[in-house]
């Protein structure tokens, strides 16, 4: 009989691990954002963690403590990879991962939690003495900050003209205030971000986005013809964790401040040398009580003790007898030193100034020399100073190259410490931490040690006994541990390095290197921290609305029998008086009887032949200009323009006749082009040529208008005033102009933007084609704009040319037709778009033609 086979296993029952901790600390810090201190400040108390752990199971096999007997002892900051794990190299944590002990695997932090707080993570693994299987440990406690300051922050939110943009008022800019305040004072370690609705999300404004600006700073500058119907904005306001590296001087301080303070103080300005704000000293000197009041108002504090370094770029625009400009801290006690431009600086040079040490600066005061010419300032940056930083300028933010970084051209010293605060890859894997070295280029060889180092961490590096200093040594930051750069790309951020060896808790705070300026924060500089618990988040809302108007049509009650023509107006009494050029807020359709439009515009022809038994019923009803789709003809700033070769009946002019031009347009925006073609009219009569041009001059800090008028000069006929005038006004993307020339033959002309007067000066020479009308594109340059109609007449309007972009009667085809006044099609003077998809067959759905 055969045996039955049976197997039988011990089966252990599973362990229970618990958990204890024991804390030598606070778990939680308290930080003043005041004067940026932590308590307890953890690098004079370091705070100690212990994880006891305990295993039993149910059958009363009692290990009890088995911290002794743990393995693989790790700790983590916020997240289990390697690119969190807290090395050894990590001189801001002590880890015990050797001791025989129960206190294997205690942790010693020596470095403050950031104020988004931090989880610490402990894993190591435990081998079950019963069965040899590996049991994992984890355990996890968190650490957290509360922001303090000697007096609470709030937001003060202001609007100066009111939260309602009325189009007919003569304004561009709505300005929305939202400032961040520590008691009475605006609060100088505030940072803001603007965002704007669209659709259901708030999305970042980014600084110019539709003409808007101010989109890092409390004071958020909104063009009035970018806000729509409504417009939804939201500022975040938050407070710095610390002001190191940060640039306390904005530009709004230098350009909006000192001008509300005397206007004409700070000019912006651009040449060779760049942008630059163009001051007058003196102006400046007079505007802050003779030199002694504080020239940033009060908003920059200084902390007792702290010195500042004052860097400025700058230079004069002609040569004085004596200083040009001067800056002078004025400390506690009463002393001062100064910083100033010598008198024959006529070149871009940088002046530094750093505050006395042990000193505390009261303020910053400014006087001059001679004040003949301005000063051109091109960049300025007051920063905490901590130390002379060795880096080449890039200390702010570093990208390596192929995972290198080389910064320093000449080593003197034996050690050298650097930190960096934030590090990113950019590309590449397997990456747990950053390293240094130095390297001698001369001998083809290293001539330090490696350290590995990261984010917030001290790596020092002792150059080899016999190096030569003389030999050409660079400092190499490298992506990766260990020395390694293939196939890494990393960027650094705040890297500072100091002669001599230091520990995290000596290492001097990060200052920018000399000659290097960073952006403000108010400015758009970066800031890297997620929003902090202290982030006030305020709504606002910005609206369009018009007046409340009483139409009146002006016209005559009754004509002679023998009057063929007369014209029809409408006026806008508002409470706030009469409106000047309403066309440009409203629409004015014009009805029969029948109800049938047969004109637009706040002026009208109405002719004999619409008489029925010499009667004419009619009336207008003004319709708000964003509530009716306007169409109009969209360049897209590469290719497309309108054309016609051949505008046969403009022309012969006939000498002494003039003619009036009308051309209403929306700039989209600005690009790198230096002008936007609107329009170019030219004829030849004999051996003259007539004709006339807009376009829109991108210039630094000011758009205008170029008007084009003239004729081709010679002995018999001269014309001196021919060729392009500068207008007088400003031209902002996203608002409707209105514009009117009046041109005369001999040149001589007049023009209005928006109904008022533009002071006209010369600018350039003349080029006009030949027999041909363009618009959106001239000398190969292309239009940004949208044109939404062009008319063409002379005194008696006996010659009427008039190109819309509105359908006549609903029919879309006209739109390229040109027109009569009553906006009937006439004539055969057409317009054929050039670059346009579907040439064929054009129509709005296309995409060359939009709605505003």
């Amino acid at each position: 009989m055969a045996r039955a086979l049976a197997r039988t296993r011990k089966r252990y029952t599973p362990l229970d691990l618990a958990y204890s901790s024991s804390v030598s600390g606070a778990l939680n810090q308290n930080y003043d954002a005041s004067y940026q201190t932590y308590d307890p400040d953890r690098g004079l108390v370091p705070l100690e963690i212990l994880f006891t752990v305990r295993a039993t199971d149910p059958r009363k096999v009692n290990p009890g403590i088995i911290n002794s007997k743990l393995t693989d002892v790790k700790w983590y900051e916020n997240v289990v990879d390697e690119a969190h794990n807290i090395t050894d190299s990590n001189t801001a944590y002590v880890i015990d991962r050797t001791g025989n002990t129960d206190s294997r695997g205690k942790l010693t932090m020596k470095k403050n939690t950031p104020l988004e707080g931090v989880v610490l993570i402990f894993t190591a693994r435990y081998t079950d003495p019963r069965s040899g299987k590996v049991i994992n440990v984890n355990a996890t406690i968190s650490l957290g900050v509360t922001v303090s300051t000697d007096e609470p922050l709030r937001v003060k939110v202001d609007y100066p003209y009111g939260q309602v943009v009325d189009p007919t008022e003569n304004r561009d800019i709505i300005e929305v205030d939202n400032i961040l305040y520590r008691g009475d004072s605006e609060y100088e370690g505030s940072i803001y971000r603007w965002l704007k609705k669209e659709g259901g999300d708030y999305t970042g404004i980014e600084e110019g986005d539709n003409g808007i600006t101010g989109a890092y700073t409390g004071k958020l500058k909104v063009p009035c013809a970018a806000v729509g119907k409504r417009m939804d904005l939201r500022c975040i306001t938050d407070v710095l964790p610390g002001l190191t590296g940060v640039n306390l001087i904005s530009k709004a301080m230098i350009n909006d401040d000192w001008n509300t303070s005397r206007a004409g103080i700070s000019i912006p300005g651009e040449d060779a040398d760049g942008k630059y704000f163009a001051i007058d000293p003196g102006m400046l000197y007079s505007a802050f009580n003779s030199g002694t009041r504080d020239v940033f108002g009060g908003k920059i504090k200084y902390k007792p003790g702290q010195q500042y370094r004052l860097s400025v770029k700058w230079k004069l625009q002609g040569v004085l007898a004596s200083k040009g400009w001067i800056f002078y801290f004025v400390y506690a006690d009463g002393s001062k030193d100064e910083l100033y431009i010598s008198k024959d600086q006529t070149s871009v040079i940088i002046s530094s100034l750093t505050s006395a040490t042990g000193k505390t600066i009261d303020r910053i005061a400014s006087t001059y020399g001679i004040n003949t010419y301005r000063a051109n300032l091109y960049d300025i940056q007051l920063v905490e100073y901590h130390g002379e930083n060795l880096v080449e300028r890039g200390s702010k933010e570093r990208k390596t190259s192929g995972g290198v970084v080389y910064i320093l051209n000449k080593l003197t010293a034996t050690k050298y410490s650097i930190r960096f605060e934030k590090s990113e890859t950019l590309e590449g894997t397997g990456i747990t931490s950053r390293s240094v070295r130095v390297y001698d280029y001369t001998a083809s060889s290293s001539a330090s040690n490696i350290a590995n180092i990261n984010d917030g961490e001290v790596g020092v590096i002792t150059l080899y006994n016999g190096v030569d200093l003389t030999h050409d040594l660079k400092l190499l930051i490298y992506g990766k541990q260990n020395g390694i750069n293939t196939g890494i790309t990393a960027s650094f951020h705040d890297i500072m390095l100091v002669e001599g060896e230091y520990t995290d808790e000596t290492m001097p705070a990060y200052t920018p290197a000399a000659d290097e300026f960073v952006p403000a924060i108010a400015d758009g500089g970066e800031r890297w921290q997620e929003s902090t618990s202290r982030a006030i988040t305020t709504d606002h809302v910005l609206s369009t609305q018009y007046p409340k108007c009483n139409t009146e049509t002006v016209a005559p009650s009754m004509i002679l029998d023998d009057t063929s023509l007369f014209e029809a107006s409408v006026v806008m009494h508002s409470n706030r008086g009469d409106i000047a050029n309403p066309h440009l807020f409203w629409s004015f359709p014009w009805k029969d009887k029948t109800g049938v439009v047969f004109a637009r515009g706040s002026k009208v022809f109405i002719k004999e032949e619409q008489f029925d038994d010499d009667v004419f019923d009619y009336s207008v009803d003004p319709v708000e200009g964003l509530d009716e789709a306007k169409w109009a003809a969209n360049f897209n700033g590469i290719d497309q323009y309108l054309w016609n070769n051949n505008p046969s009946s403009i022309i012969p002019w006939g000498y002494q006749s003039a003619r009036t031009h009308v051309i209403e347009f929306i700039l989209n925006d600005f690009s790198d082009s230096d002008s936007f073609p609107i329009l170019n009219i030219a004829g030849m009569v004999g051996d003259y040529f007539y004709g006339f041009g807009i376009s829109i001059l991108n210039e630094a800090y000011k758009r205008t208008i170029q008007y084009r008028p003239g004729t081709k000069s010679n002995v018999a006929m001269p014309n001196p005033d021919a060729g392009p005038h500068h207008g007088s006004h400003s031209i902002v993307p996203g608002k409707l102009y209105h514009v009117e020339c009046v041109i005369n033959l001999d040149g001589t002309f007049t023009a209005t933007l928006n109904g008022e007067r533009e002071e006209l000066t010369r600018f350039g020479g003349a080029i006009f084609g030949d027999k041909l009308i363009r618009f959106g594109m001239y000398s190969q340059r292309y239009s940004n704009v949208k044109i939404l109609r062009y008319e063409i007449f002379n005194e008696d309007k006996s010659v009427y040319h008039l190109w819309d972009f509105q359908p006549t009667g609903g029919d879309r085809a006209n739109m390229l037709k040109n027109k009569n006044e009553d906006g009937s099609v006439k004539g055969t003077s057409n317009l054929t778009p050039v670059n346009v998809p579907g040439i064929d067959n054009v129509d709005p759905e296309n995409g060359f033609f939009v709605t505003i």
